[in-house]
């Protein structure tokens, strides 16, 4: 015999359900990853970050940073606040440009001095006008080319600033240029990292969404299981009403034996427990 509890109705709970991890996303190509971080007020939040380098890689980028760091303030000297004599190796170079030079120009005085002279005197003209005359000539062309060379320093300083200005030009481009490369890598991995964290946002969502549904139907189960409890309380004591008036007047189309009344279909009803077979 099936045995039911009239005071007791079976309440539907439909179970909610689990909601799926969210898996951490590692890109090991171009250093990054993204988790979901508990936050101090017990929300979570998607992070995306850099994984860190190993040691030779962040060597490698320590370097190029300096390269680069270098470049520019050398960079901002040489266009802002250039002064040759600030600079020891270009102070060098200018001196030894300048030292050389001289050096040419006395010896090609010297030279002139001797062939002329030699010339001179061949001809019985050392004490000669024209001999004083080519004399005085020469160290005129002497004292032009050392102001003519003096001149020229200042071209050739400029000249080696900029020489120096496109050489870390390079420098600064070559170093920012692998530091560069290593961010566009990251980058170029964040549409995939983007991506996957809306498809877990998706997910979440429709987490949500599930929870909410499922919360509304086991509130109406149990709305609906009260009310099957008020109509059971009330089918009860009509029972027990139309039960007793059978085994009283016999006029009844139940029976009733210790609390149990026969409906004639079948079912007993104990009306004081309330329970059905």
């Amino acid at each position: 015999m099936h045995q039911v509890n009239l005071l007791k109705p079976k309440t539907v709970v439909t179970p909610t359900p689990a909601q799926a991890q969210f898996e951490t996303q590692i890109d090991n190509v171009a250093g990054t990853k993204v988790e979901r971080v508990k936050q101090p007020d017990g929300s979570y939040a998607t992070v995306r970050s850099a994984l860190p380098l190993s040691v030779e890689d962040q060597a490698y980028q320590d370097t190029l940073k300096s390269i680069a760091q270098n470049s520019l303030d050398y960079i901002t000297k040489l266009s802002t606040d250039y002064d040759p004599n600030s600079i020891p190796w270009l102070k060098q170079y200018l001196a030894d440009y300048e030292a050389t030079q001289n050096d040419v120009i006395d010896k090609a005085g010297l030279a002139r001095t001797t062939s002329e002279e030699k010339a001179l005197a061949r001809y019985g003209q050392a004490d000669s006008t024209a001999a004083v005359q080519a004399r005085d000539a020469r160290g005129e062309d002497l004292i032009s080319s050392k102001i003519q060379l003096g001149r020229d320093m200042s071209t050739i300083s400029q000249q080696a600033r900029d020489s120096e200005l496109s050489k870390q030009g390079s420098l600064y481009s070559l170093a920012t240029g692998g530091l560069n490369n290593q961010t566009n890598t990251q980058m170029g991995s964040l549409a995939g990292l983007v991506n996957t964290g809306l498809n877990q946002q998706g997910a979440n969502q429709n987490y949500n969404n599930s929870v909410a549904a499922v919360a509304g139907q086991n509130s109406a189960a149990a709305a609906a299981a009260k009310q099957q409890y008020y109509d059971n309380i009330v089918g009860i004591a009509s029972l027990a009403s139309g039960g007793a008036g059978g085994a009283g007047g016999g006029s009844a189309k139940a029976g009733t034996t210790g609390g149990w009344a026969n409906y004639g279909n079948g079912n007993y009803v104990n009306w004081n427990s309330g329970r059905m077979y």
